[in-house]
């Protein structure tokens, strides 16, 4: 329901912004149809011309706006984005080498605008206040890291922000930065990974083990001053299992504006 309110409001919003007309020109131009229609019998071919003039003010107005709404940003704007993309997708890709069939579920946020499909058979959606949370269908235990993958959007600030926030985040959680710089796959973003620190094991082998943690954050600016954050839970053995998820569900996350 908060979610429609929402749309609503954005749409009356958009909607205001495109039919706005100037008052002195709205009073002139009605003036002028009704001393043509009601005030003249035999109109001169002068008033004939302004007559003909402010119809066709009042026509390109109507046209604009019915052109408008036919375009690809109109159409978003009246449509949900569940109406706008096929519900279901089954996808081929390839986990620890191996290629396998992957069905997929659309999921929607009508307040932030954005649809990704989500592998259905083992993870599902959780919506939130602010954020977005995939996680796996099958609890995983507690030996295990945290397994999940976060979307959420930033108002009023820049990628440049957003990255030195998440680089104190890494730190305050007790991982080092291990990565940073810009990537087009998935999508196109700046990408900031922290992982755990190297321990030593009960057999004595110092490194990183194999539930040692990964955040992995995907940060793009869709606009200004607004700034989308996708991040990337799992662990070390992890990577090329729920990893590899994360990164095929991600291909498909779409903005809408």
């Amino acid at each position: 329901m908060r979610n429609k309110q929402q749309f609503d409001d954005k749409l009356r919003e958009e909607m205001q912004k495109r039919i706005h007309v100037d008052s002195e020109l709205k009073e002139e131009t009605w003036n002028k149809i009704h001393q043509n229609i009601f005030e003249a019998k035999r109109p001169s071919k002068s008033k004939k011309k302004s007559f003909v003039a402010a119809l066709g003010t009042i026509a390109a107005a109507i046209i604009l706006l019915t052109f408008g709404l036919m375009t690809d940003t109109g159409q978003a704007m009246i449509q949900n984005l569940k109406d706008m993309f096929v519900e279901e997708k089954q996808e081929e890709i390839e986990i620890e080498g191996q290629k396998e069939e992957s069905n997929t579920q659309l999921e929607t946020n009508e307040a932030l605008r954005y649809v990704i499909y989500v592998d259905e058979d083992r993870y599902k959606m959780v919506k939130g206040e602010e954020v977005d949370r995939i996680e796996t269908k099958e609890p995983l235990g507690d030996r295990y890291p945290d397994v999940y993958m976060e979307i959420s959007r930033r108002e009023n600030t820049t990628t440049e922000d957003v990255l030195q926030d998440i680089e104190q985040q890494i730190t305050a959680d007790g991982l080092e930065v291990v990565r940073q710089e810009h990537v087009t796959e998935p999508i196109e973003a700046e990408v900031i990974q922290g992982m755990g620190k190297e321990t030593t094991n009960e057999s004595g082998k110092t490194g990183h083990q194999w539930d040692t943690p990964i955040h992995r954050y995907y940060v793009t600016e869709t606009r200004e001053n607004q700034v989308f954050v996708i991040k990337q839970a799992y662990f070390l053995e992890a990577e090329e299992g729920h990893g590899a998820r994360f990164h095929y569900m991600l291909e498909s996350f779409e903005i809408v504006k």
